[in-house]
């Protein structure tokens, strides 16, 4: 049967307006799980979401996902819709059931425009820094669990350590490379801002092939600009199948999979192959990796066999940890680029070992100027807000000194010295106490154990 949807979906502007006029509902949730409203914003009509709209539909009503119509128009950059969104008493600060505030993307993605339309009409910058900011922190420590941030009406929002999306996460380490070239230009590195520049242009390139992945979205309207990104090299193309997300990079008849997955401890989790049969892996096999659903067996199994990958060698990086595996297999494209980046190199044959090893302390040298950048930020954003946003700012920089900064290395012990100093002379402190009481004492643990040797060492008692 024709629904409602069906009518919105496939943009029959007629269809729509008779159903609206026969009595249709026009905030019930459909069979897809959205609004009539939000199915307007996601085919990127704004002559029917205009019909809604006069017909009542309610614009800040939610999906399945918890995201608002102004979430999607935000999504697809249709500036026009979200002015229209917004004179209609659209929420610029709705987040979704993850804790994503709209203005996040517009963010990461660098919409200018957008970002400015939804500032003036009222969205909160601190919210969605902030929100970028603990996922950032969660990722880069490697830390599990979740974290709160504080709403523009001074609510607490759950947010998750884990679970960055592929696009998030290409876009933030687009732009931490980016940093870290700046950072490094004129010192030891220089040689490399060439190939940093590189590295950042094929992030952003991928990222751009992500905004694509939606599964509403018609590829086919969008042909020129995809084909005009996979025929540039070398190419990202990240994928995801049965929960886990991968990339793979492409370089003349080279292919790169990075999958640090937990269990990649058993074999090598950067591999780069020798493509065997290259024509097979054309335009129309690239699109069906980016925005094709996969299962296992196709990705491990049927990929090898139709491209006749004959591997060559590899890169071994730490496996992930925690439930990161877009974050992690994005931040393996750094040191995997940097190493084929040089393989037209006059010796590169004959030093190998070398290569990897320029490649794998480059890696090594952004990770660590990322973690130390994230960290300070947070330690200097907890310095200058309220008492409201101090409180999770404390939470966090808790969570790191409990879960990420027991090594032994300088760098552990400077962070853990810089977080001490800062939550220890602060009314936060009872939040280390906590975890004492907690770790040590109603729930023994070897972490817990350790929490406070760390404590000790540094001079503190609980």
């Amino acid at each position: 049967m024709f629904s409602f949807a069906d009518a919105i979906i496939e943009e029959q502007v007629d269809a729509v307006k008779a159903m609206l006029q026969s009595g249709v509902d026009v905030n019930q949730i459909d069979e897809y799980g959205f609004t009539p409203l939000i199915e307007a914003a996601i085919a990127d009509n704004i002559t029917i979401a205009k019909l809604l709209l006069h017909h009542g539909a309610a614009v800040n009503q939610q999906d399945m996902l918890g995201s608002t119509a102004l979430h999607w128009a935000a999504e697809n950059n249709n500036l026009r819709l979200c002015e229209l969104l917004l004179q209609n008493s659209a929420d610029p600060n709705a987040y979704n059931l993850a804790g994503q505030p709209i203005l996040v993307m517009p963010l990461l993605r660098q919409q200018d425009k957008l970002k400015k339309i939804l500032l003036q009409q009222g969205a909160d910058l601190n919210f969605s820094q902030d929100y970028i900011n603990t996922k950032l922190l969660g990722h880069m420590f490697e830390l599990v669990g979740v974290a709160n941030i504080v709403d523009p009406k001074n609510q607490f929002v759950e947010v998750d350590f884990e679970g960055f999306f592929l696009e998030t996460s290409l876009a933030i380490i687009g732009e931490s490379l980016a940093q870290f070239k700046n950072h490094f230009a004129g010192r030891q590195l220089r040689r490399y801002v060439n190939l940093t520049q590189v590295i950042i242009d094929v992030i952003a390139r991928a990222a751009q092939l992500m905004q694509y992945q939606q599964y509403r979205v018609n590829i086919a309207k969008h042909q020129t600009n995809i084909q005009s990104l996979i025929r540039q090299e070398p190419l990202i193309i990240p994928m995801g199948y049965e929960g886990h997300a991968i990339t793979f990079i492409k370089m003349g008849d080279m292919l790169v999979k990075c999958d640090r997955r937990e269990d990649s401890r058993l074999y090598d989790n950067i591999v780069i192959y020798q493509l065997g049969h290259p024509l097979a892996l054309n335009d129309r096999f690239i699109q069906q990796l980016l925005y094709e659903k996969h299962s296992d067996d196709f990705v491990n199994h049927d990929i090898p066999d139709v491209l006749k990958l004959q591997p060559i060698t590899e890169l071994k990086i730490a496996a992930q940890i925690s439930g990161n595996c877009s974050w992690a297999n994005v931040e393996a494209c750094i040191p995997a680029l940097f190493f084929l980046l040089f393989w037209q190199d006059e010796n590169f044959h004959e030093n190998i070992p070398r290569y990897k090893s320029l490649a794998l302390n480059f890696y090594h040298q952004w990770r660590e100027f990322h973690r130390d950048r994230s960290l300070q930020f947070c330690v200097q954003s907890f310095l200058d807000a309220d008492q409201i946003r101090k409180a999770c700012k404390a939470e966090i920089l808790a969570a790191i000194l409990f879960q990420s900064c027991g090594g032994n290395s300088p760098a552990d012990h400077d962070r853990a010295e810089l977080i001490l100093s800062v939550l220890m002379s602060s009314h936060y402190a009872f939040i280390l106490q906590n975890y004492v009481q907690t770790y040590c004492y109603e729930d023994y643990s070897e972490e817990g154990k350790n929490f406070l040797k760390l404590l000790q060492h540094h001079g503190y008692k609980l």
